[in-house]
């Protein structure tokens, strides 16, 4: 039986390694994992594993449950008021605003540290698995995404460059760890690491585009502060085609990060 990889395969792997109880903190945990998130950072992780390796093996499902608790950590804690001070996610309240502040911290770090746990439940007799694990959590980090959101908070954005490093860091690297986790799980060599990795990057700059033209209204910094809207979705369109050309580089079949690109460019939250 072929495995389905879609928004429902992931929950059930997420689900799989939650830990069960009825602590305060662990229904946080549970309330912000489960609002509606594309889990499009797992998926790609998935689809990139099986798209190289025809399954989805190496420890990649373990990952890609590390990287959605990752990812929904650094989201409870951007909301706080401290960072970004957001009452609403995904339309609905924010887990600080549901639980408290205080639980929402704590949720926060449980999360990261659960994506620990479960990424080292991984085969970790493997070294691509462990170049793998090295990789994700140094994107996690100080020189990923953490680096990232201390950009957007305590920098000026007042170049393209400037604007490119932060989404490369706070959007991107969460992006990267995704393809690149999935393709060394699935067997990738180093060349072919490299070419996902380009394609990863550019994924981030292009997502961030378009989250700021939706979030034009209340961006405090953004690409907006440089281009127009319409000369911003030409900078989305050719870092798209850039994608899709190096998607076609490879030999293998990688239409979902295509259609990845083409949903991105057209959606509207």
């Amino acid at each position: 039986m072929k495995t389905k990889i879609n928004v429902e395969f992931i929950d059930e792997i997420l689900k799989g390694y939650l830990p069960k109880g009825n602590d305060k903190v662990l229904q946080a945990m549970e309330y912000s994992l489960f609002t509606g998130g594309k889990r499009f950072r797992p998926l790609l992780l998935l689809q990139t594993c099986k798209a190289v390796g025809n399954s989805v093996n190496g420890g990649a499902k373990e990952l890609a449950a590390a990287i959605e608790f990752v990812h929904t950590y650094s989201l409870i804690h951007d909301d706080l008021p401290c960072m970004d001070n957001d009452d609403f996610r995904r339309g609905k309240r924010a887990c600080h605003m549901q639980f408290g502040e205080a639980t929402a911290v704590l949720a926060g770090d449980a999360l990261l540290n659960l994506a620990v746990e479960t990424a080292l439940s991984g085969p970790l007799s493997s070294k691509k698995y462990q170049a793998a694990c090295i990789f994700l959590f140094g994107k996690s980090g100080i020189g990923g995404l953490i680096h990232g959101q201390s950009l957007d908070l305590f920098t000026e954005t007042t170049t393209v460059e400037q604007a490119n490093d932060v989404a490369l860091h706070k959007t991107g690297d969460l992006l990267r760890a995704a393809l690149v986790c999935g393709a060394i799980c699935g067997g990738a060599n180093d060349s072919e690491i490299t070419v996902f990795d380009d394609i990863a990057q550019k994924l981030g700059i292009c997502y961030q585009i378009i989250d700021d033209i939706i979030d034009s209204k209340k961006c405090e910094k953004s690409f907006l502060d440089m281009f127009s809207e319409r000369d911003l979705i030409e900078y989305a369109e050719k870092l798209s085609n850039e994608i899709k050309a190096s998607c076609d580089s490879l030999q293998y079949d990688l239409q979902f990060i295509k259609d990845f690109c083409d949903q991105n460019l057209s959606r509207t939250k």
